[in-house]
């Protein structure tokens, strides 16, 4: 399975990034080439904001990047 990162909620996003024209990391304007980011999720009351956005790319400079695995307690590794 392939790690994407969530989207920003819906209710932090701009109108243009709300509306597809900015990429929903950076808010940098979006010509051609862009990505979908996924499903950006929210509610404001009873009403469901969810709407796919999308990101200027994989290179995007603010989009959240895989964490680091971590190693279990007392494991050191391959190693040894």
């Amino acid at each position: 399975m392939t790690w994407r990162p969530k989207p920003p909620p819906a209710t932090q996003l701009t109108y243009a990034q709300y509306s597809g024209w900015d990429c929903c990391w950076c808010g940098k304007r979006m010509w051609r080439g862009a990505v979908s980011a996924g499903i950006s999720r929210g509610s404001q009351g009873a009403c469901v904001l969810d709407i796919e956005v999308y990101a200027c790319g994989p290179r995007c400079p603010q989009r959240p990047r895989r964490p680091k695995p971590t190693l279990a307690p007392g494991h050191q590794g391959d190693d040894q």
